[in-house]
């Protein structure tokens, strides 16, 4: 069996040698046959229309076919050349065209970015103002200090300046500017509620409708008497008109008081108390809780008055003071 085999495989041996010396041959041939032909002259003649001498030469096939070749390479180049040139050219007015808009859009940004750091320029002493008066203070200097970590990053961006624009660094300033207003007006916000609460629980509104017809201070006696203090503001109205409680608070008083008559007397948060004198009736009583607006007596006549009105009064502890600037909500 392993005799057979060997057999086998050197006959095979024999074959694929023998085919390859035959197809090497042919091979070999075909290219001395081809070099044969490559070495072929062609003569080329130029002959002129007139007497003068014919010119000739002598060129092989194989230099025919090395410019035919080159021709053909150079033609294929040049008109890859050319269209590579074109695609190029398309996409330069391509971008150019890009270009033009981007460039429009930007002058447009740099526009509107002029325009919101100037209107923060405009707020910025609006806002000082508004956080002077919050606070009662002058020192406002510090409201648009930049944060460390905000410095930080600034510096870095300083760094590399020369390749950012302009427009970076003044949109980081009105973001600067922008959180600082906000934390500002948060700042104002806060106190607004804290002095709105004080307002509420404070005496701020007129205690009935009417006029003034006698302020807080010295006057002429209206019984004819010289001039003596007067403790509070008379408000005129008809019988009857209703007095409101000028803030929330607890029945002192309720009844006849000597000289004021009918009268209430309330006391309030912060050390303040209110009076309402010469009241026609009442409609609260001692030890009652109030709100502020609630309706708690009548305008009338009663004790020592010259007409119907409602003598309003303010005390701080047991100090009467002016009520004048406490008649008004936006005190």
């Amino acid at each position: 069996m392993k005799y057979n085999i060997k057999q086998y495989q050197n006959r095979m041996k024999i074959k694929f040698s023998e085919y390859f010396y035959i197809y090497r041959k042919k091979l070999h041939i075909l290219w001395e046959r081809f070099i044969e032909i490559g070495h072929e002259k062609m003569t080329i003649m130029f002959i002129p229309h007139n007497e003068k001498k014919i010119f000739n030469f002598q060129i092989s096939k194989f230099i025919i076919l090395f410019f035919v070749a080159l021709f053909i390479v150079i033609l294929i180049t040049s008109s890859y050349a050319i269209i590579k040139n074109s695609a190029v050219k398309r996409e330069e007015q391509r971008l150019l065209t890009t270009y033009n808009d981007i460039r429009s859009h930007l002058l447009r940004f740099e526009k509107l970015t002029k325009n919101v750091d100037d209107l923060i320029i405009e707020l910025k002493p609006e806002i000082e103002e508004l956080y002077g008066l919050a606070a009662g203070t002058e020192e406002i200097e510090y409201i648009w200090s930049l944060e460390e970590f905000e410095k930080k990053e600034l510096n870095e961006m300083l760094k590399i300046k020369d390749i950012l624009p302009q427009e970076i660094f003044t949109i980081k300033n009105i973001q600067k500017d922008i959180i600082c207003s906000t934390n500002t007006i948060k700042a104002l916000k806060n106190f607004i509620d804290v002095r709105s609460k004080v307002i509420e629980d404070t005496p701020s509104i007129v205690s009935n409708q009417g006029h003034i017809t006698s302020l807080f201070g010295w006057r002429r006696s209206p019984f004819g008497h010289g001039r003596d203090f007067h403790t509070g503001i008379d408000i005129a109205a008809s019988n009857g008109t209703p007095i409101r409680a000028t803030a929330p608070g607890i029945v002192l008083a309720a009844g006849w008081s000597g000289g004021y008559g009918f009268s209430v007397r309330l006391q309030h948060k912060y050390g303040f108390e209110t009076v309402y004198g010469h009241c026609e009736s009442l409609a609260v009583k001692t030890g009652q809780n109030v709100r502020k607006g609630e309706v708690i007596a009548y305008v009338g006549q009663t004790g020592n008055a010259t007409g119907n009105h409602c003598h309003y009064e303010i005390r701080l502890g047991s100090i009467p003071i002016n009520p004048y600037p406490y008649m008004s909500r936006i005190w």
